[in-house]
């Protein structure tokens, strides 16, 4: 009996042969490590709202100094973002998981442990590198071991599953607060993203074959891929394999990080790069200033902050529905329409209607920056290369962090001067204009990756 051929191990055959499978070949163990991470990313963002009055309490700071922290947390993101992104790159996928998860969880650590406000300063910086590249990072190696009609599904269920643990843990933090040092407890909580790097081996958070293939490590490739296929029931037959053999190998093998600045990768940088850049100053103004705005329109103090905490109930309404459109819409597409729900809710807050129509305006705020996280996440690292993937998508979510940093530059001396509906009408442009420019970029959905970046 002959023994069954194999398919040819080569770019386009390995991503074929994932393209092919009916889900992806990951194991229990490494579903469990992402999740954590897509988990205490987002948990170590949201902590720092609720923790820093009491760490601003137990430190004394002033005005200027309660900016510190915030302000280097940021620049670390970027930092975090390039540098991580760029070992991702030219080392493998592992090595950067490994080193964005070790500064998150040593961060979140020592940011417990701090003394006074240099420390806290310093610790946050720690933080914001490891926070700048890890969404970025798992939100590329999911979109690299799955199957092109898959990609936003999966990131969609590990957003969601993430969701409900923030409301969780956002509620369970709340007694916490009140306990002396209590905050202290909150932040540390966030080294448990430390439990991943066991994870990151052979049989759980496997290094990727697209990646692998790209770099000659051929064996490696086509051991990883045997894998995940005998995971899903065995090798899925790739038609015409010989063809996609033959086609324009592997431009993605070819491309190095400084192309991200040369055409064609130039174009969907600077599209990338400025939706998420405007988008952020727009969010982090919304995010940070929301109860000021509520009060600005005439709502009292107790009723503006109670509205600001539903809003956090919204999210999960949101990932659901994005999880159940992502691969039935065009991605750009879902961007725009959060987007612009996010815009149309902030102008329904604007209008000064009555508290119930800003309560709706506020939720209906939090339901549109939810539903277009996933798939600009995942639009964010599809559109790239695979050896300039990590360095890309961490370089436009990263980089476009600044644009939070310029937020108190922009929407707070509008909102201190003129008042919250000015300031409202100003994000609103933004966020026209950031849905304006993500409507530029490529179509994505259903294509495979190195049809994207060809």
């Amino acid at each position: 009996m002959s023994a069954t051929p194999q398919p040819a191990v080569s770019a386009a055959g390995v991503n074929a042969r994932i393209d092919a499978m009916p889900k992806v070949g990951l194991s229990r163990a490494a579903w469990f490590a992402l999740m954590l991470c897509f988990f205490f990313a987002n948990y170590d963002i949201s902590v720092l709202t609720i923790t820093l009055p009491a760490m601003r309490d137990a430190f004394g700071l002033t005005g200027a100094e309660l900016g510190y922290p915030i302000t280097w947390n940021l620049v670390g993101y970027c930092v975090g973002a390039y540098a991580f992104g760029h070992i991702a790159d030219r080392h493998g996928r592992q090595r950067g998981l490994f080193l964005t998860i070790s500064a998150l969880g040593v961060g979140g650590l020592l940011t417990a442990f701090s003394w006074d406000v240099w420390s806290l300063t310093f610790f946050r910086f720690l933080t914001g590198c490891g926070m700048g590249a890890v969404l970025a990072l798992c939100s590329a190696y999911i979109g690299e071991l799955a199957p092109k009609h898959q990609r936003g599904g999966y990131l969609s269920r590990l957003y969601t599953v993430g969701t409900v643990g923030l409301l969780v843990t956002g509620f369970a933090s709340l007694p916490v607060l009140k306990f002396e040092g209590g905050w202290r407890w909150l932040l540390g909580f966030g080294a448990l993203v430390l439990l991943v790097l066991p994870l990151v081996n052979r049989r759980a958070l496997t290094e990727s074959p697209r990646w692998l293939v790209t770099v000659g490590r051929t064996a490696e490739a086509d051991a990883i891929v045997r894998d995940m296929e005998a995971r899903v029931g065995g090798p899925a037959p790739v038609l015409d394999l010989a063809a996609e053999e033959q086609a324009t190998t592997s431009e993605e093998e070819r491309v190095p990080a400084r192309a991200l600045f040369k055409a064609p990768y130039l174009s969907r940088m600077m599209i990338v790069l400025g939706f998420w850049f405007v988008f952020y100053i727009a969010m982090y103004g919304y995010a940070s200033y929301l109860p000021l705005i509520l009060e600005g329109i005439g709502i009292s103090t107790s009723d503006a902050v109670l509205v600001s905490v539903l809003t956090r109930a919204m999210p999960l309404i949101s990932a659901v529905a994005a999880m159940l459109l992502v691969e039935r819409m065009e991605r750009r597409t879902m961007v725009v329409i959060g987007t612009l729900v996010f815009a149309a809710s902030l102008l329904l807050i604007s209008l000064n209607l009555g508290e119930a129509a800003a309560t709706a305006g506020a939720l209906f705020s939090s339901f549109g920056i939810a539903f277009m996280a996933t798939p600009a996440y995942t639009y964010t690292a599809e559109i790239f290369p695979t050896r300039a993937r990590g360095t890309a998508s961490a370089i436009a979510d990263g980089v476009g962090h600044l644009g939070g940093a310029v937020t108190p530059f922009v929407v707070l001396p509008i909102l201190t001067q003129y008042g919250a509906r000015p300031a409202s009408f100003a994000m609103v442009a933004l966020l026209l204009v950031a849905a304006g420019i993500i409507r530029l970029g490529v179509r994505t959905r259903d294509r495979a990756l190195s049809d994207i970046a060809a």
